[in-house]
């Protein structure tokens, strides 16, 4: 399933889709701030055009393109990032096409669009299957010291699903949700647990007003939700909207800590904003906990 970036073919390895083993399994750990995720994705995918191999540096970590992946037949689409010096991976599970962003154009947009209805009406999402491959062909890479999951939209979806499978760490915004059968049946008979398994594991970065998310949600949202600020206006259910947005956040985090530390603030940080409010398990506004950014489960 994995290849080489720019590889036409899967790479020879003797990694393939498997049941990853106990040693596999404790590769999975949270290392990336999640308020950095969705400027690393809009960077990877929708970046200046710029040589391929080119690393990405975030969070003090460096990462570059280290395998992809692609089954035109689910339309699963995504890369295996990693940073050399840590060891440390990040699988990220691209969204919906986009018709005129894409390669693939319209042929793309309609077999995602296709894959999030089969999901909504029950009747299953054929990325699942192809990205548990991907993802249990990374664990068993012996590059890869230590991996987490990122998705997106669409992408979302499989990142949810493989996070309480495994019990893997994952980082979702545009979050489609998880639909009842799969929550059931990786819940091993005990509901509650599994709930509060997936809040440990996932952080759900969240904008208020995203309608392809109300229309299209494929089920309950299982991590731990993060709203972030600002409002997201009409359809733009785009990657950079959450970016501009997270980054928001982030200089807003960092004013709280200065102005707690009794330093100076940022001349460039402006007027107050809101700190991103942390709910758990549940988009609605009031059943969620707010936290000050500080005290927050972001990992940084």
């Amino acid at each position: 399933m994995l290849r080489a970036v720019g590889a036409a073919a899967p790479t020879d390895s003797a990694c393939r889709a498997h049941d990853p083993t106990p040693r596999e399994r404790a590769k999975q750990r949270n290392v990336i701030d999640p308020l950095r995720v969705p400027a690393l994705y809009t960077e990877l995918f929708y970046g200046q055009p710029r040589d391929s191999l080119a690393a990405i540096p975030v969070d003090g970590m460096s990462f570059r393109r280290y395998k992809q992946f692609d089954d035109p037949d689910s339309g699963l689409s995504g890369f295996v990032l990693l940073d050399d010096a840590s060891g440390h991976a990040l699988i990220l599970f691209k969204g919906m096409d986009r018709p005129f962003a894409e390669g693939d154009g319209w042929g793309g947009v309609l077999t995602d669009l296709g894959g999030v209805l089969a999901a909504k009406f029950g009747t299953g999402n054929g990325q699942l299957r192809r990205g548990d491959d991907a993802y249990t062909e990374a664990l068993c890479d012996q590059a890869i010291k230590s991996i987490e999951l990122v998705g997106y939209s669409m992408g979302s979806q499989i990142a949810n699903f493989l996070a309480l499978k495994y019990s893997a760490f994952a980082v979702v915004f545009g979050d489609m949700g998880l639909d009842s059968t799969l929550l059931k049946r990786h819940a091993r008979g005990d509901l509650p647990s599994a709930r509060a398994r997936a809040r440990g594991h996932i952080v759900s970065l969240s904008l208020n007003g995203d309608v392809v998310v109300k229309l299209f949600g494929v089920g309950e949202v299982v991590g731990t939700v993060v709203k972030l600020p600002g409002v997201l206006v009409g359809v733009l259910h785009q990657p950079e909207v959450y970016a501009n947005a997270a980054n928001t956040a982030i200089r807003d985090r960092d004013t709280h800590r200065d102005e707690a530390a009794g330093a100076p603030t940022r001349a460039d940080a402006g007027a107050a904003r809101p700190d991103p409010v942390v709910t758990h398990g549940n988009t609605d506004d009031s059943s969620g906990l707010a936290v000050d950014a500080h005290k927050s489960p972001f990992r940084h």
